[in-house]
């Protein structure tokens, strides 16, 4: 291709815009692929949609045809080719000097790219806070569904009167340890879920329940850590003082 060398409108006017085909030549990558990130950076909005003109390319057999190629105002190109490969921007920079007979504006070219480049980080820097912010929402909506109450208490669950319950009755412990063990001590199990309470003058309320097997393995492991003090008082380097443990084999 040698389309760098055909840029200049007749009469010898400094052009406005340089195709896409043009941008392929200076970057050194192929017309459809620069056609494409023009087309990703107008659906972001980072430059306006060009217009398409004619221009003479080479097939894949060397065949010179006419196609379609976007011109690209001198402020878009500098976004297309930070976009596409900055290492170029020198050559970018050097087309513009060689086809504008003055400079027009008071913005270097190199200012352009800057500028460019740093539109382009600025949009990729708002596009990852967004997906962080939607990332966030679907936290949230999990720790929702997680923490939601259930409706009936599942299977293979207790609450924490249960428990207490069930704990007196195998070791005897009275409710404040069987509650400290349960909600209080370093290593205390999480529960299962939290199951909204039906009853009429509950008001919305709901209570935890605990997996019964949770519940067994944290009490097996707190037993075998107390030490006895009488037969029916031992100890807990958790708890102060002695309390009740008397462990029912039946």
């Amino acid at each position: 291709m040698n389309s760098l060398m055909n840029t200049t409108p007749p009469g010898g006017g400094k052009p406005e815009t340089m195709t896409s085909l043009e941008i392929a030549d200076v970057v050194k990558s192929r017309h459809d692929s620069v056609k494409r990130t023009i087309e990703r950076l107008v659906e972001k909005e980072v430059i306006v949609q060009p217009p398409t003109v004619d221009v003479q390319e080479p097939d894949s057999l060397g065949r010179i045809r006419t196609a379609k190629a976007y011109a690209v105002n001198e402020r878009d190109s500098y976004v297309v080719v930070a976009q596409l490969s900055p290492e170029f921007t020198a050559r970018l920079v050097d087309y513009w000097q060689t086809h504008k007979s003055q400079v027009s504006t008071t913005t270097t070219p190199a200012e352009m790219f800057l500028q460019s480049a740093q539109l382009l980080l600025d949009i990729e820097r708002r596009q990852n806070e967004q997906a962080q912010r939607l990332l966030g929402v679907d936290d949230r909506l999990k720790r929702v569904e997680d923490t939601a109450p259930l409706k009936v208490k599942p299977q293979n669950t207790e609450t924490l009167s249960e428990i207490r319950a069930r704990i007196n009755h195998k070791y005897g412990l009275p409710p404040r340890i069987v509650d400290f063990v349960v909600m209080k001590i370093t290593y205390k199990i999480r529960p299962y879920g939290m199951v909204k309470n039906s009853h009429e003058d509950a008001q919305g309320s709901s209570f935890a329940v605990y997996h019964i097997i949770d519940v067994t393995n944290l009490f097996k492991r707190f037993v075998s850590e107390c030490v006895s003090v009488t037969a029916t008082k031992s100890t807990h380097r958790e708890i102060d003082g002695p309390f009740k443990l008397v462990i029912n084999h039946s």
